[in-house]
């Protein structure tokens, strides 16, 4: 069975949004399921922008972040006048009325940007309470992704950036069962042979490896080629078969859902030749798209 795992949970939004509240709130909706962060690079970049810092490094930072697919963020945007009533009872101690606005505003335009990303849920309410068991659906629900709802993931995220995004990454996490894999796409005509081919190369390279004497801890069961899939790296280590999978380019509309499942029928190849076993062992699977692109966007 797989897992798409959250790594972090990010809390955002304006000061006196209600972070610190819709934190406790989740902690004891969820018995403290998540590791949960009061801002993440978002808030730096804003912050940077609002006193005229030098940003390069925020925007890079923010990027990182929102492409590791693995991070989800929560930013909150109560109504601005919710915002001004809760800073009478409560000043803030360091922000006047009118800085505060332009915090505001700036998360706004914040909000507005990155709302329609897959791992961005936005709450756009005064009491964001009554949207505890919405977050917290919303959430295992992304964390039991099917394959085909990855790719869509990863497909939204292009849409977002134009068409392209540089960089995109994912972890998933295999109790070593691998239920789920779609092995028809071994079958897929535009990609058969293509499949095939790394299919008997890595095959032939662990075979090889084994029989001169390596063990299943060796560092050399690797395939790398200068195609789509450019990188398979298999490293076995006190139960973990650690699988690091490079996609040099990816057609995200097309052969993405494909490379993904072709992806785990490699490490279940390599999990069974390795013999490991689900009752001892699992799988943790590192994906890395340097391009993944809508073509019909960019070209």
């Amino acid at each position: 069975m797989v897992r798409f795992p959250t790594f972090y949970l990010n809390l955002e939004g304006p000061d006196r949004s209600g972070k610190t509240t819709m934190c406790s709130q989740l902690h004891n909706a969820t018995d403290y399921r998540w590791n949960i962060h009061d801002r993440s690079a978002i808030s730096m970049l804003v912050f940077s922008d609002m006193y005229k810092r030098d940003s390069f490094h925020n925007i890079e930072n923010v990027k990182k972040e929102l492409f590791n697919l693995n991070n989800r963020f929560l930013i909150l945007m109560p109504e601005w006048d919710e915002i001004s009533q809760r800073n009478q009872f409560t000043p803030d101690e360091l922000h006047t009325i009118i800085s505060l606005k332009k915090v505001y505003n700036a998360f706004e335009k914040v909000a507005e940007e990155f709302e329609n990303f897959p791992n961005v849920i936005v709450v756009r309410s005064n009491d964001a309470s009554v949207w505890i068991s919405d977050i917290v659906n919303n959430m295992t629900q992304l964390e039991n992704s099917s394959y085909l709802d990855i790719q869509k993931q990863v497909m939204q995220l292009c849409e977002m950036r134009g068409g392209e995004a540089i960089g995109v990454n994912f972890t998933l996490f295999d109790d070593g069962t691998f239920q789920g894999i779609d092995d028809n796409v071994s079958n897929y005509p535009k990609e058969k042979d293509y499949y095939k081919r790394i299919n008997t190369e890595l095959s032939t390279k662990i075979n090889l490896e084994l029989s001169s004497g390596q063990t299943k801890e060796s560092r050399r069961f690797v395939y790398a080629d200068d195609s789509c899939i450019s990188l398979a790296h298999f490293n076995y280590r006190k139960g973990e078969l650690d699988c690091n999978i490079v996609l040099r380019s990816s057609d995200v509309a097309d052969t993405l859902y494909y490379d993904l499942n072709f992806a785990m029928i490699m490490c279940r190849n390599v999990f069974n030749t390795l013999g490991l076993s689900s009752e001892s062992d699992f799988c943790r699977v590192r994906f890395e798209i340097n391009s993944a692109h809508i073509p019909s966007m960019v070209n």
